[in-house]
Order: structure tokens, then sequence, then C-alpha cells
């Protein structure tokens, strides 16, 4: 493998990477403003999903991350 496929690799790699991590991380960055903008007159059981959705989508930024630091041996 030459040093350009390699490279060529490293890219398409890191750009899926970044493409999905901005997925839960919009999730998260929604949820948050939703909950600062209308949190005080928002029911109790949105707010509860709210902060699941902020939960599951921070769990999925952190499972994507640590399968991309395994990928390359790095803890």
């Amino acid at each position: 493998m030459t040093q350009e496929e390699i490279s060529a690799i490293k890219s398409q790699f890191f750009a899926t990477v970044a493409h999905d991590l901005r997925t839960p991380l919009t999730a998260i960055l929604l949820s948050t403003e939703l909950l600062e903008t209308y949190g005080h007159e928002t029911p109790e059981e949105k707010k509860r999903q709210y902060l699941r959705c902020i939960r599951e989508a921070a769990e999925q930024i952190n499972k994507l991350l640590n399968d991309a630091l395994d990928s390359y041996g790095i803890e």
C-alpha cells in the first residue's frame, strides 16, 4: 500500500468519524437549547425526554470515540 493510499484511507476514516459525531452532537445541542429556552414552561416528562436524548447522544459519541481510538490502538 502506498503512502497516498494510506493517506486517502485516513482521510476517509476521519471524515466518517466527524460525520458520525455530528449527528449525536446535534441532538445534544438541540436538546440543551430547548431546555435552556423553554425549560421553565416544559412539562417534567418532556424534560426527562430531552435529558434522555442528551445522555444517549453523549453515550453514542463516547462509543464512537472509543471505537476510533481502539482502531488505532490508543487508550
